[in-house]
């Protein structure tokens, strides 16, 4: 078994989808499972951001999935596309989805899942411009690589970044072991205006103010923060094992 990892890059306009994400480096979508035959591909995505860019998010979502005259990466046209939100809160959707392709060139999935057949597993991350992908697969990875590589759509390009033993598809997305620079400055930001002091110096808006940011934007990077800070004491002072994109949505998801 050998792990495939690559990246398609999107050019700002070629996808209203992931122009969001373009637009608002914040936010962030992983999957939760990827099937795929060689038609239809399938799962359940997990997007985190703040509260208005997810509000945008679910608008773009109901937009793009009644489009017909919607493509896939490739170009084939989408023959079906449904979509359901399975848990909503304020930072975060799961989405379940379900996405057809009629003739022509497919996309990724759809070209991973003719050459492979079965036992072909994927794992997926959309941030920024990017959209990655891992495969742990059996096998030549070489016609798949160029399937992709030669029908891409306008906009969208290619870049491999691994391809070897399969550790890093199998690790188990433990406690990230850094902030993203706005949550980090958010945190700083707070401890700096006197928010943890007792009693509190600034709220929230106060704060957001003072560093201008949006008051909803600044508290979804704070609460972040404060969660990447628990989750950090609990595996590393108490011995806990936590994952990090586990929280009561999911709890209640899995059961």
């Amino acid at each position: 078994m050998r792990e495939f990892v690559f990246t398609v890059e999107y050019e700002a306009g070629a996808d209203e989808l992931m122009d969001l994400f373009i637009d608002h480096p914040s936010l962030s979508a992983r999957s939760m499972a990827v099937h795929a035959t060689d038609e239809s591909v399938w799962g359940v995505e997990k997007v985190v951001g703040a509260p208005d860019v997810l509000a945008e998010f679910d608008d773009r979502l109901e937009r793009v999935t009644d489009d017909s005259n919607a493509t896939g990466m490739c170009g084939a046209p989408i023959s079906e596309w449904r979509y359901e939100i399975l848990s909503s809160n304020a930072e975060s959707r799961k989405v379940f989805s379900l996405r057809s392709e009629g003739d022509g060139p497919r996309s990724i999935p759809l070209v991973a899942a003719t050459h492979v057949g079965d036992g072909l597993l994927m794992r997926t991350e959309r941030r920024d411009d990017q959209f990655r992908w891992r495969m742990l697969l059996e096998g030549t990875v070489s016609e798949i690589h160029e399937e992709i590589r030669d029908t891409l759509r306008d906009g969208l390009s290619l870049t491999v970044e691994r391809l070897g033993t399969p550790p890093c598809l199998l690790e188990d997305g433990r406690v990230r072991r850094t902030l993203t620079p706005e949550q980090k400055s958010a945190l700083e930001a707070a401890v700096e205006h006197g928010y943890y002091e007792d009693p509190r110096e600034q709220s929230v808006t106060d704060i957001a103010a003072e560093v201008g940011v949006p008051s909803s934007t600044f508290q979804y990077r704070l609460n972040r923060a404060e969660a990447w800070l628990a989750k950090q004491f609990a595996s590393d002072s108490i011995g806990v094992d936590v994952a990090a994109d586990l929280d009561p949505d999911d709890i209640e998801f899995i059961q």
